[in-house]
This record gives structure tokens, sequence and C-alpha cells, in this order.
């Protein structure tokens, strides 16, 4: 009687009532994950609701120095050449700061307590452009600062001794510059971006307190670089979406608005996976609905719409292939699973940002050399 009682409970000898079901329920307890899975700490961390909590990356940034051009001589620098600076910086740090704390003893108790707030500099550097720009930039800004930089070559030709009753010199030195009604950098401001977001940070009446303009060396094969330390009275916070002019001056100058044709804004490709693919072009479309920017304005919608068009266009040259979309997707597959460079091509796709790939390197090979290797002739599976 048990042992019949045991092959009813797990479907065996014909039954197929309690015993499916209680066979079902001890796979689920005793393996709810199936045959193969991963841990999902990660993926449950980084992954949902467009990788929110992925980790930023450096180079994703973008500064923007706002010059006073009441006090700019040159016209031509602030109309034409102002924003260009934010394009020839290479790296800098973020607002650092600092609590200044004294440690007071509260009936032998220790108590920790503020005494002062400072924001500690912070370092830039720029490459030293072949137009001059970052040149012209600081003997403008040390002309605004400094009357040396205005005085001619004759004022520092000799020295006179000055004797009782004799007119004062004809010539200003050093910080004695008449004149100066305001500073040369309203503001400094640094974004970084991530996800289609800025975060940013305004640095309030900055002032360059170094500046070094770098060397020349015959035997160097690198490029020369200007620094600069900046001190700062306070710290203004930001954020949004990037769109064109926001942050202010973004995506204005020199600007590239014409998709490539392997994005699916710009035509896209007849494939399932990768960039440029099916799956991508829903998940870009999912998510400009679900950021807000295909209805922020018409040129959003506008774009939203062409990546649909361009989304269902590729999926019709699926269905009209050989096998339809069922055949194209186990082409794709055999091909991503049989090569190893057609795996990290397809992982390359997930950068953090929606539509973007980042090449980076895996090993001893770089994702860009594993994909061509994969494409050359004769190397398909």
């Amino acid at each position: 009687m048990l042992d019949k009682f045991t092959r009813y409970l797990t479907g065996g000898g014909g039954s197929s009532g309690i015993g499916s079901f209680a066979s079902g329920l001890l796979g689920g307890l005793t393996n709810p994950k199936g045959v193969v899975a991963d841990w999902r700490h990660a993926s449950k961390l980084f992954l949902p609701n467009y990788y929110r909590l992925a980790p930023r990356t450096k180079f994703m940034f973008y500064a923007r120095f706002e010059i006073d051009k009441s006090v700019v001589s040159s016209g031509a620098f602030t109309n034409k050449h102002s924003d260009e600076i934010g394009y020839l910086i290479k790296s800098t740090d973020l607002p650092k700061f600092k609590f200044e704390t004294v440690t007071k003893n509260q009936y032998n108790r220790k108590h920790v307590i503020y005494k002062n707030f400072t924001y500690e500099p912070l370092s830039m550097v720029f490459r030293d452009d072949s137009a001059g720009i970052m040149n012209a930039m600081w003997a403008l800004y040390m002309s605004t600062y400094v009357q040396d930089r205005l005085n001619p070559e004759a004022a520092f030709s000799q020295t006179n001794l000055r004797q009782k009753g004799l007119p004062l010199d004809a010539y200003r030195y050093g910080l004695d510059k008449p004149g100066k009604t305001a500073d040369f950098f309203k503001s400094i401001s640094i974004y970084t971006m991530s996800r289609r977001r800025f975060q940013g940070y305004t640095l309030i009446n900055p002032k360059i307190t170094n500046w070094q303009t770098g060397g020349v060396d015959y035997t160097a094969t690198d490029f020369n670089e200007m620094n600069m330390n900046i001190e700062y009275e306070s710290v203004v916070y930001s954020s949004g979406e990037v769109t064109v002019d926001n942050p202010k001056g973004f995506a204005t100058l020199y600007y590239d608005n014409t998709p490539s044709p392997l994005t699916v804004a710009g035509g896209g490709v007849a494939n399932i996976l990768g960039e440029g693919g099916v799956l991508d072009g829903v998940e870009s479309i999912f998510g400009d609905l679900a950021g807000g920017s295909a209805f922020d304005s018409p040129g959003g919608f506008l774009n939203t719409t062409i990546k649909a068009l361009n989304t269902a266009k590729n999926i019709s040259k699926l269905k009209n292939q050989p096998g339809g979309l069922l055949g194209a997707l186990k082409g794709e597959a055999i091909n991503v699973l049989s090569s190893p460079a057609g795996i990290k091509g397809i992982v390359n796709t997930v950068g953090g940002v929606v539509g973007a790939a980042f090449p980076r390197n895996n090993g001893t090979t770089s994702t860009i050399e594993a994909t061509q290797k994969t494409l050359a002739p004769g190397s398909g599976p």
C-alpha cells in the first residue's frame, strides 16, 4: 500500500493527477533555476530600470567655461572660441570639500564638532591645441589681472631710481591694474553623463591659482599639455536629461546630428541581435517612451517615430528571408554560440547607455579586433 501511494504522489503507475502536481512542486523547490543559471545579484542590482544603478564612466563628461564678456577685450575670442575651451579639456577633478574638526572633551566623552568648511582647489589638464586657443585664453586671463601683460617692452628696459620730487613712473606693474570691475570667469561647469542624463557641478567665481604652460622636448613623442589649478567660492548642483543645448552649449558646436546608418534612427540593420537590430530598436523605442523624450518636443516625437518605422522595416526584411523571423534568429544564435568573438560582440553592445556601444579590451584581444576576425572571409561557422 505504501509503495502504491508513493508512486501515486510522484506520478508513477500511470497516474497523472496529484502525482504530476507533486512532481512539479518538488522540482520547483529542489531545482528552482532549472538546469543552467547564474547568480543574479549583479543583474538585479545593475540592470533593472535601464541600468539605473550602473556605475558612471570617467570619460563621459562635458565642461563649459562661462566668461564675462564685459572684461574681455577680444570679442572674437568670446564669440567664437570660448565654447571650444570645454572640448580641449583632457581631464579634471570634480569638486572637493573638507570639514575642519575639533575634538572636545565632554565629561570624558570625546565629541567631534565642526570648526570650519572649505572648498578644496581642483586641477584641470588641457591639450595644447595647434590653433592656440588655450594659450590665447591664458593671455586674456592674465591681462585681466596682471598689468605686466599689457605693458610694452620699454617698461622693462631699465630701472630708474626715483628721487624725491620726481614724477612717478609712467607704467604700472603686477596686480596694480586700473579699471578692473569684474572677474574673468563667471563660472565653470562640469557635467558627468550616463543613461542620457547629466549631473552638473557649477563652480561659482572660480579663479586660477596656478598655470603651467607645459614643456617641449625634441626626443618626446607625446603631446604637450597645459595645467591649471583653480579655487572657487561655492558649488551649485544640477541634473537633467541630455538634449541639444542642455546642459548649455552641449551638442551645439561641431556636433553631427545625422544618425549613423548602423543605428536604429539612421536605418538600422536587418538583424535581430546586435546594435541597430530589431531588439535594439525595440529597446530604444521603449526607452524614449519610458524616459518621456518621445513627447517632450516635436523633434523627439519625430525621432521616436523614425525609429519605429525603421524597426518595422527591418522586421519586414527578416520575414521575407528564407525561414522568416525564426530562421533568422536560429542563424544568428548559431553564429553567436559557435564564435566566442560573436558573443563578445553581442555583450559589447550593453554599455550602460541605450543604443551605444563602447569598445573595450577583453584580455589581449579587443572586441573590435575579435569582430573583424569573425567577419573575415572563411572565418564563419
